[in-house]
């Protein structure tokens, strides 16, 4: 469900151009299981590894007892998996700036991270999740242990002097970047070379298979200091895109200062 809906009147999306006009009363008639996460959950979403390039993935217990799994959304919005697969770019975009925090039921109580599985990257082992929560639902246990067996150890490389890296978000304000303008501890980002092949923020979805279907047309260019610890791999197909970029994860983050932008690149 999505909370804070309160006009019925056509809003412009200033990122699609002005000829595209979305009316809430359209919009209104597809329910969908979307929450402003917390902001005492911000930090324990910002120190642990992303999922994919952009968002992070686990399990929600709310304050009616259910469990929902989902997507975490810049570290602020929560939506359920198979309500996601049915929003469209447009829609999300929209349905994102009129969430507003949740005043009664439902309210997020626990948030327990899922770790990305190794077949979905290859050569990149994600970094296991701490969990914060006490209580995990069977679903959860059984995919996470799935998950962890499934892992080995991929080889954790260093950066050399001068090396530039790009990440693509949908966010301006992408919480991955620290008010240090650094990165935080197990970020996903591409390397300058591969980032040549995007051109569009359309192309870095498909590119590297993100699940978060608004453009992500935000590019971020990170250079790390020497020696800064990351792993690398090649995205597989997934999530009905084709993958094959190269993404990197900053195992340890980035130093301060290492982070510039975004510079804004065309949507599609």
């Amino acid at each position: 469900m999505i909370r804070g809906w309160q006009h019925r009147s056509p809003v412009a999306n200033p990122l699609l151009g002005s000829s595209k006009i979305f009316c809430l009363a359209e919009v209104l008639e597809v329910k969908h299981t979307m929450l402003a996460i917390p902001s005492h959950w911000n930090a324990y979403l910002k120190s642990n590894p992303e999922y994919g390039m952009g968002y992070q993935r686990g399990i929600v217990r709310l304050s009616t007892g259910s469990f929902e799994i989902g997507y975490f959304l810049n570290g602020s919005t929560f939506i359920s998996g198979s309500e996601l697969n049915t929003m469209t770019p447009a829609t999300l975009w929209l349905a994102e700036r009129l969430l507003k925090p949740q005043t009664g039921d439902p309210v997020i109580h626990d948030i327990t991270l899922i770790p990305r599985a190794e077949e979905s990257l290859r050569g990149v082992r994600r970094v296991n999740i701490r969990t914060l929560s006490a209580s995990a639902s069977t679903q959860f246990s059984n995919e996470s242990v799935r998950a962890s067996q499934a892992a080995k150890d991929a080889i954790t490389t260093a950066t050399t002097s001068g090396e530039i890296f790009k990440r693509y978000s949908a966010y301006v304000d992408d919480f991955r970047v620290t008010e240090k303008r650094g990165l935080s501890a197990g970020t996903f980002a591409t390397t300058a070379e591969d980032a040549k092949n995007v051109k569009t923020g359309r192309d870095a979805v498909a590119r590297y298979a993100l699940e978060n279907k608004q453009s992500a047309n935000k590019r971020f260019t990170i250079s790390p200091a020497k020696d800064t610890n990351l792993k690398r791999g090649i995205t597989e197909p997934a999530y009905g895109e084709p993958g094959g970029g190269i993404e990197v994860i900053f195992v340890d983050g980035t130093s301060a200062g290492s982070v510039t932008g975004p510079d804004i690149i065309p949507e599609e």
